[in-house]
């Protein structure tokens, strides 16, 4: 009986594993909050489907420090990551966000770019060149894009950014230097931090450049 027990309780945890590495897809190393969250973000992967759907909290992403919730994998060199993107629900603040983004590190003042929707349809390839310095923006001239792409080539990061399908036009670019080796990945920010906001990306196409 003990023996049964045990080889239960056993396979609970490898089941418990394996879900957990379920739940950020293939594509995808790992999941959590950057900076200090209040409120515990998660995600979770429909394999038949092919979407993610990320529900995170987190004042903003701007200033001289971040807070939101991604997934995200440990990429070298150059890469193209796109997504088919939108907000579940009506949301609670305009400036609510939602991207795909490559970061130095996983703390919150990290040298990054980003690839950012915002709730009210802003649309911008937000950078900070130096760690703990203020955040910058290179604005893309249309509104609430659903289909994204955020490219490394070098120390050129390239925005892509359409509605109905993906595009080759690139709608915003800028120089920043990065480590080879650094996190990409898939993001959301309440830009509130007492609330949880939820949104999707599916139809990812991920490539080495």
């Amino acid at each position: 009986m003990k023996k049964v027990k045990f080889f239960c309780g056993l396979l609970g945890i490898v089941c418990m594993v394996l879900l957990t590495a379920a739940t950020v897809g293939d594509l995808f190393e790992g999941s959590g909050d950057v900076g200090a969250v209040k409120l515990k973000g998660s995600v979770h992967y429909n394999p038949t489907t092919q979407t993610y759907l990320l529900t995170g909290g987190g004042t903003n992403m701007w200033g001289n420090s971040d807070e939101f919730f991604m997934v995200w994998r440990k990429e070298k060199g150059d890469f193209s990551l796109s997504a088919k993107v939108g907000f579940v629900g009506d949301g609670v603040d305009a400036h609510r966000k939602l991207g795909i983004i490559i970061r130095e590190s996983l703390t919150g003042k990290s040298r990054y770019a980003d690839v950012c929707v915002h709730g009210d349809g802003l649309t911008s390839l937000q950078y900070r060149d130096l760690a703990g310095q203020e955040t910058k923006e290179v604005q893309w001239e249309g509104k609430a894009p659903d289909h994204i792409t955020l490219e490394r080539i070098g120390k050129r990061i390239v925005m892509k950014t359409a509605t109905g399908a993906y595009t080759d036009e690139v709608t915003g670019e800028i120089e920043l230097e990065l480590p080879e080796t650094c996190y990409i990945g898939l993001f959301v920010c309440s830009h509130n931090p007492d609330i949880l906001e939820t949104v999707y990306f599916s139809k990812l196409i991920y490539k080495k450049l």
